[in-house]
């Protein structure tokens, strides 16, 4: 089993590798961040149990890169049974204070990028009637969170590219999971926690581990799932939208100030 994660050098990405290594799955992780990408490759290969895994140092705001990321990754570890499209930024500040610039940035990672490694890699899967494709949205894509706009219109993108890609692709043995996380400690999540002033709300959210939704997107690719909720609370939203936006709108406290950019997945 060959898996291509993207934003493998921290948080979610890099739990998710720590498993799938695990269950002896062959892995390319692709980040930014060499370093931290060749240190957590190191750490695989002194564990008997895990697979071979391959490094890609790659920044997929440029769009450019990704058809090679796919072809590079290929080549060294066959054909790609997996992509987990994982990497990504987020600005959590009063959206007049973030240039066109940067939220064009924002979108390339979060949804340009995601579209064209799934435009590669989908032809062979097709062709081998076998893969999953694992997309990392956001429950941002279901209740948009006030002081983060490119980000969930990012996610919101991406869920929706995500489910519909899974219909259209029904009988060709190929599936797409699309996982809606809420929060889930990670260096990302603890600076937009910080971005917004102390409330209730903050310190009494729900939240999950990477451990724990790594194994459960692990689960959900080997049992054929559509989606996946974590934690698993927050899959009353899909089907009560008006009240948990309502809830979201109003208990959301106020952001900081202009807030900074992070992306430790990407």
């Amino acid at each position: 089993m060959h898996v291509i994660i993207t934003g493998a050098s921290s948080g979610l990405g890099e739990g998710m590798a720590r498993d799938f290594a695990s269950a002896g799955w062959s892995l390319t992780l692709v980040a930014r961040r060499e370093p931290e990408l060749r240190a957590l490759a190191g750490a695989f290969k002194a564990k008997a149990f895990a697979g071979d895994t391959h490094v890609i140092a790659a920044d997929l705001s440029d769009l450019e890169r990704c058809a090679g990321v796919i072809d590079e990754a290929e080549a060294a570890l066959g054909p790609a049974d997996v992509l987990v499209n994982n990497a990504g930024i987020q600005y959590v500040e009063p959206t007049v204070g973030i240039t066109p610039e940067r939220g064009e940035l924002l979108m390339a990672v979060n949804l340009l990028s995601p579209l064209r490694m799934t435009w590669r890699v989908l032809p062979g899967m097709i062709e081998r009637r076998s893969g999953t494709i694992v997309n990392i949205a956001s429950m941002a894509a279901v209740t948009p969170t006030p002081g983060m706009c490119h980000y969930n219109a990012s996610k919101a993108g991406l869920a929706a590219a995500s489910e519909s890609l899974r219909v259209e692709l029904k009988d060709t043995g190929v599936n797409v999971v699309t996982v809606y996380p809420g929060p889930v400690t990670s260096p990302m999540e603890s600076v937009a926690r910080e971005s917004f002033t102390g409330s209730w709300a903050t310190r009494n959210v729900p939240t999950g581990t990477p451990d724990e939704m790594a194994r459960l997107v692990r689960e959900a690719i080997v049992k054929g799932k559509p989606r996946l909720f974590y934690p698993k609370v927050y899959g009353v939203t899909r089907y009560s939208r008006v009240m948990s936006q309502w809830f979201t709108d109003t208990f959301t406290p106020p952001l900081k100030g202009e807030g900074k950019d992070e992306d430790p997945g990407q």
